[in-house]
């Protein structure tokens, strides 16, 4: 990877963050904006797959981490009511935050090892395997793809039809039940002959 492909994978780590970490509000901008900034970024690795047997694995390789760290993500995400407006709000705090790290403190990891600590080794691998060296930075791409996506299906599944905890449906105009501590009215009742 060059330092340019480094700067461009934190910028996106950054306006991830920047854009879901606290409390927000989730709209067609905040939720979509990340999904077409990576298919954006995207196009630049997916324009045409490597081949091989090996290379697919390893795009799907990158397909399965993706859904695991997108669907940790999601976890990790609380959407609520806001009790002032009743309009939603997700609430992502430093364990989301970790995560995404995680994720892409592995991917600059790998890049990085790659061309400084294991290079025999990945060279020696791609050859005997036939794998292209763009195919890895495709498996990164998808990664990263497919765990925003899993987040945004998420936040878009979990959001427009949650229902506060004491909600349910057709009770919504209904009183609360009495307490069972509550005493029970006594002496004759309207409309019970005694």
């Amino acid at each position: 990877m060059s330092a340019s492909d480094y700067l461009l994978y934190t910028g996106l780590f950054a306006a991830i963050l920047i854009t879901q970490l606290g409390t927000r509000r989730p709209d067609g901008k905040r939720l979509l904006l990340p999904v077409a900034i990576t298919a954006g970024i995207g196009a630049k690795y997916l324009k045409g797959l490597p081949d091989g047997t090996a290379a697919h694995l390893l795009e799907l390789a990158g397909l399965g981490a993706g859904l695991a760290f997108g669907l940790a993500a999601i976890a990790l995400i609380t959407i609520r009511r806001d009790p002032g407006d009743g309009r939603l709000v997700t609430i992502a705090g430093w364990p989301y935050a970790a995560v995404w790290t995680l994720a892409l403190a592995l991917r600059l990891g790998f890049a990085y090892g790659s061309t400084h600590w294991f290079t025999r080794q990945i060279a020696s691998f791609s050859a005997v395997h036939h794998v292209p060296p763009a195919t890895y930075g495709t498996a990164f791409v998808i990664m990263v793809l497919t765990m925003i996506i899993v987040r945004t299906i998420g936040v878009i599944l979990r959001g427009p039809g949650r229902r506060s905890q004491h909600q349910l449906p057709g009770l919504a105009d209904r009183p609360p039940p009495r307490p069972l501590s509550t005493p029970v009215p006594q002496g004759p009742i309207a409309g019970i002959p005694q």
